[in-house]
């Protein structure tokens, strides 16, 4: 035997090693992870349900013991098991399996497997895999979350788009760029076209429309693009610079927007009985309701001063990057949620509050609940995404007083001030 074959064989052996599964680990663990991977590599759900089979037809000592090297030596009809596939399907399920490192095949010839022998499908290569398995699970949880993230915040940006671009239009004068702008904006991708994006592409386009917001922000903040001012000592609820430079505007001086109705932008539905030139007309009458008459009246400067330092961080980081005193209603709603997300809220927590409390409800909530984690007064909330969903219960039951909670909230910050503490 040559030098040269003498080396290929021990580059054979090597690489033929393994030091078994980790510890704690088992062969559905293991099987777990194989597919997550081969999902990420982009192989079929048949191709992944080949694979399953092809481990659960192995042995689980052969997975724990390094001095054997697990392989599955069933023939391809076996692995067909009724699925209605073809010899030639199975043949390209186990060549893309070894194309991205899970098995090798080691057959005879005509692909003949045998016990025996030792010819079979081998698994050697994924075990030898196992930490970069790990890594690009790790990799695709994170991304999964940035691209859940970033479809929520494009989410956010449409709604507040959408209904600013409806009160910019319907001034007496528009201003320059807003037909540019409603074209950028009919230019965006509908809301189920974002789950297919690329996270790259989603980045790049929540991006431009953060600029587009960032635009139509320095618009409603040029003076004289508005058709009036809000009405001295006006008591709000929370809302954004749009509402409160334009959703209170009294156009003729005759009829006023009460605070329960510009508290929800929307830019459908029927106009409020006033001056038929007012831009209240963008608005519907019917938000008028008890969820909205129930909710404290704050302003987003008084929010943000109640706020945690964390969820100010957060509504900081939303707004740009800076702090502001007097953050946008965008800003505010993106802020507490990135807060409860970080403190282990899950989405369908956040979604059921907006849908039971409306979106208003749901910031105060929020901000209530992230308060609730640091009362040195009151036992530590070890879930606080039970602790939304139970507000959120109590409101179905009519025992949800938002108030109280946040007048108690504006007691004890006051308390603190007093001591010191903040």
């Amino acid at each position: 035997m040559s030098f040269r074959h003498i080396s290929s064989a021990k580059l054979q052996s090597a690489r033929r090693y393994h030091n078994g599964l980790p510890e704690g680990w088992n062969r559905d663990r293991f099987r777990q992870l194989c597919v997550c991977y081969a999902q990420i590599r982009g192989a079929s759900a048949q191709c992944i349900r080949t694979y399953e089979i092809i481990i659960d037809m192995i042995s689980p000592s052969a997975f724990r013991d390094p001095s054997l090297e697990p392989f599955c030596y069933a023939r391809q009809e076996t692995l067909i098991a009724g699925r209605g596939l073809t010899d030639r399907t199975i043949h390209n399920h186990e060549r893309e399996l070894e194309a991205i490192g899970l098995i090798e095949r080691r057959l005879g010839a005509n692909g003949a497997r045998c016990k025996r022998k030792g010819l079979g499908l081998f698994l050697t290569p994924a075990l030898n895999l196992i930490p970069e398995m790990r890594d690009a699970e790790v990799r695709s949880k994170a991304e999964k979350k940035e691209h859940d993230a970033l479809r929520g915040d494009r989410s956010r940006l449409y709604r507040y788009v959408k209904c600013s671009l409806a009160v910019l239009t319907s001034l007496p004068c528009p201003p320059d760029g807003v037909e540019d702008m409603m074209k950028e904006f009919r230019s965006w991708p509908r809301a189920d076209k974002l789950k297919y994006m690329s996270l790259e592409a989603l980045r790049l386009h929540v991006q431009a429309a953060h600029d587009l917001w960032k635009r139509i922000e320095d618009h409603i903040a040029k003076p004289g693009e508005i058709s009036g001012e809000p009405e001295a000592g006006f008591g709000s609820h929370i809302q954004d610079h749009i509402e409160e430079k334009i959703l209170s505007c009294n156009a003729d001086g005759e009829v006023t927007m009460s605070s329960a109705e510009a508290s929800e932008p929307d830019c459908s539905g029927s106009g409020p009985d006033g001056p038929p030139n007012c831009l209240e007309s963008n608005h519907p009458t019917d938000l008028i309701s008890c969820k909205a008459q129930n909710l404290p009246r704050v302003n987003n400067h008084i929010l943000y001063d109640l706020a945690s330092p964390e969820l100010r961080m957060h509504i900081d980081i939303a707004g740009g990057g800076v702090q502001n005193s007097s953050p946008t209603l965008y800003a505010i709603e993106t802020g507490v949620w990135s807060r409860l997300s970080e403190i282990g809220t899950n989405i369908s927590a956040w979604h059921a509050a907006i849908e039971r409390l409306t979106i208003m409800g749901a910031i105060v909530a929020g901000v209530v609940t992230d308060a609730r984690l640091s009362d040195p007064r009151l036992p530590p909330v070890v879930n606080p995404g039970g602790y939304l969903r139970g507000m959120v219960k109590a409101d179905e039951r009519g025992e949800l007083n938002l108030i109280s909670s946040f007048m108690g909230l504006l007691a004890r910050r006051a308390r603190e001030e007093d001591d010191g503490l903040r």
